[in-house]
């Protein structure tokens, strides 16, 4: 499997990755025009927490799928991987059920919006029942290199979702404003977040009937021995999984909200609303690492039975910080013209964050590359003590930041971890699993993206657009472009005879 292929996998998995993704992205300044403030911070909080599911749910299975599908019977580990994840989400699934009261009457349920709305809560539960149940079926494809289908179930999800999200919020409101009583429950914008959630749980169940017919074709046999030895495999990924978790959504989900001075509720949801609102500007950069963990993790796989695989790896590194970095400049020195996404001028105040946020994911995206070495030496125990001691760092860091910087201490302290995490998982690595990683000029392109922004950013602030760095003007535009030109002339420069290996691009520059 060349690196072209994986180029290609990574188009169709990227292009199916980024229609899902920006699809969704336009619903946010949907969601903000038509929600209040504290209902938008309700469901960031809700869709927040929903990660930690999902990596419950699934254990890890997905990962050791690919890991044992290369050394075992593939008909086997399919078989044994799907009933265990069957029985598992049923049984998980029926318990939240029975813990629906108690949940929702918490405190966790208040800050959520869920309490009083024993609905919302079941809409939830079997979203994330349906996504685990489609993880294996979604790894199928991907092993056996099927990223057409892959995207047009995806999308078809998506498109779904998209559909029941505008009949419940836009069409059946102005039915009910012209006397059709049968959608009482949206008359006047009544429970609106409730059918988000039953908009995104047709969606997932959409995509599970979709992958019906290739889940009858399973051979449903489970295999004891087999399942020992790939639990044992995947659970320390539970960790890496939930650990990283609190680095990725938990500011969101329980640090603002805990550690954010005061008691007022609805204060802390307007901050979470600002917050996550913000935080989707940097969905460019992580729909591009999305995108490239599809296509990578069984291509890492199937490379490493090949003859020194670990000069591809440091080729893809060096590819794959140069995209991230193009992307972290993209965003970043167009953030008057993102600005529109967020609709809402409340939430402009926020944008300080974004460029924090932009790096924050640069570090994390190297950090999913690194972690090919603990998968492949099967010290996936590594990987978890990696992510606990950042778990605890940002835990530590969140309490110390956010009452003394407020949510601005909130992605300050995502940024510290990523990098943290990032730096120890190379550093450790490079002890079981050497990489020659082009280090000195990883560090080079990483450092003069960021530099590029903020001489942009202070020069914006002086001179170009002094009192509001954010206002939509000719001069700091054409500034930005320029900037934004001579990065990718410097890399171009640097990298002329990479670019000229790669495919598509490369007959151009030969």
């Amino acid at each position: 499997m060349s690196i072209k292929t994986l180029a290609g996998q990574t188009v169709y998995y990227g292009l199916s990755n980024i229609v899902s993704k920006l699809l969704n992205y336009f619903l946010t300044p949907f969601y903000l025009g038509i929600l209040t403030r504290a209902s938008f911070g309700e469901m960031s909080n809700v869709y927040a927490y929903i990660p930690f599911a999902n990596i419950v749910l699934t254990y890890g299975m997905e990962t050791a799928f690919f890991r044992f599908a290369k050394q075992e019977n593939k008909a086997h580990v399919l078989g044994t991987s799907t009933i265990s994840l069957l029985i598992s989400t049923i049984s998980i699934t029926i318990l939240l059920l029975f813990l629906r009261e108690p949940v929702i009457n918490s405190y966790t349920g208040e800050l959520a919006g869920l309490t009083g709305h024993p609905s919302f809560y079941t809409y939830i539960v079997l979203l994330m029942a349906f996504d685990a149940l489609t993880a294996i079926p979604f790894a199928q494809l991907r092993l056996e290199g099927r990223p057409v289908r892959y995207a047009a179930i995806r999308v078809a999800g998506i498109l779904t979702t998209i559909f029941f999200n505008i009949f419940f919020l836009v069409i059946c409101p102005r039915l009910a404003d012209a006397g059709h009583q049968w959608v009482p429950g949206l008359h006047n914008g009544a429970g609106q977040t409730g059918y988000i959630y039953l908009s995104n749980m047709l969606g997932s169940g959409l995509t599970l009937l979709l992958f019906l017919p290739q889940i009858r074709q399973i051979e449903w046999k489970f295999d004891p021995a087999l399942w020992k030895k790939m639990i044992h495999y995947a659970l320390p990924l539970i960790i890496v999984g939930m650990a990283g978790m609190v680095n990725e959504t938990f500011d969101r989900a329980w640090f603002l909200p805990q550690f954010l001075p005061g008691d007022n509720m609805e204060a802390k949801k307007e901050v979470i609303a600002l917050y996550s609102a913000n935080y989707k500007l940097a969905i460019l950069i992580t729909m591009f690492i999305q995108a490239f963990r599809l296509g990578a993790e069984p291509f890492f796989f199937k490379q490493a039975e090949g003859g020194n695989p670990q000069r591809v790896y440091a080729r893809i590194m060096k590819l794959f910080v140069v995209m991230l970095c193009f992307m972290f400049l993209f965003v970043s020195l167009y953030l008057n013209i993102w600005k529109v996404f967020l609709r809402v001028p409340f939430y402009y105040q926020g944008m300080k964050i974004v460029p924090v946020l932009l790096l924050a994911n640069m570090f994390l995206g190297i950090y999913y590359n690194l972690t090919i070495w603990f998968k492949l030496t099967d010290r996936t125990k590594t990987g978890a003590v990696i992510t606990l001691i950042t778990a605890v760092l940002a835990f530590l860091l969140n309490y110390w930041w956010i009452p003394v910087m407020g949510y601005y201490g909130a992605a300050l302290a995502t940024m510290v971890c990523y990098f943290v995490q990032m730096v120890v998982c190379y550093v450790w690595g490079q002890r079981y699993y050497p990489i020659p990683y082009h280090l000195p000029k990883l560090i080079t392109y990483i450092g003069l993206a960021v530099a590029t922004y903020y001489v942009f950013n202070w020069l914006n602030a002086k001179v170009l657009s002094p009192g509001d760095i954010y206002a939509l003007k000719p001069l700091p535009l054409a500034v930005a472009t320029a900037f934004f030109a001579a990065y990718a002339w410097f890399i171009f420069r640097m990298e002329k005879k990479e670019f000229a290996r790669m495919p598509f691009i490369g007959k151009y520059i030969k």
